[in-house]
């Protein structure tokens, strides 16, 4: 393997060091919010470099990138600890939530034959922690928001394709989980 091709596992890696950065500020509590903000910004913004890169250089997958969709909820995991641990989110709802989304995406991850339901299910449950620090940030910092909202409309507009791709994916994974095995 060409030393460029390990660029799209490096920039997948990134997020699982993102990630432990995220709990690191943790301790900082809300205070961080802006840091933690632009982390996982920075995290998605390599989410959608990495692939496109491995599919651009027709990179054959490593462990990393078999493993990508489980960094990247690392990520988000990572972000929903700090909302809680901060108090920026209730803490006994935020936990139970938590803690039930990730009971329930491992139940179908064990039960189940297929991994697009696994994908589809975890997905859906971590929807609210990906947004949430945004949402919080509309009273705590403007500035996230417009920032997350910035990058939102540029992943768009350069990424139309693979974003289009994702929202099928995950619409395929769905209808794969409501089909009666």
């Amino acid at each position: 393997m060409t030393r460029k091709k390990t660029i799209p596992d490096w920039l997948t890696a990134t997020r699982a060091v993102t990630a432990l950065a995220i709990l690191g500020l943790t301790l900082r509590g809300p205070s961080a919010l802006r840091a933690v903000a632009f982390l996982l910004l920075i995290g998605w913004t390599t989410d959608m470099a990495d692939g496109r890169l491995a599919r651009r250089w027709e990179k054959d997958p490593t462990w990393i990138g078999e493993h990508e969709f489980h960094i990247d909820m690392l990520m988000v995991v990572s972000s929903a600890v700090y909302l809680i641990a901060s108090g920026l989110v209730p803490a006994i709802p935020g936990t139970v939530y938590l803690l039930a989304a990730a009971l329930v995406s491992l139940a179908v991850f064990w039960y189940s034959e297929e991994y697009p339901r696994f994908k589809s299910v975890t997905m859906i449950l971590a929807c609210p922690w990906v947004f949430l620090p945004f949402v919080v940030a509309l009273w705590h910092d403007p500035l996230v928001v417009y920032a997350g909202l910035i990058w939102t409309a540029a992943a768009l507009i350069l990424d139309w394709r693979r974003f289009i791709g994702v929202v099928s994916e995950f619409l395929a994974g769905a209808r794969a989980f409501l089909r009666r095995p």
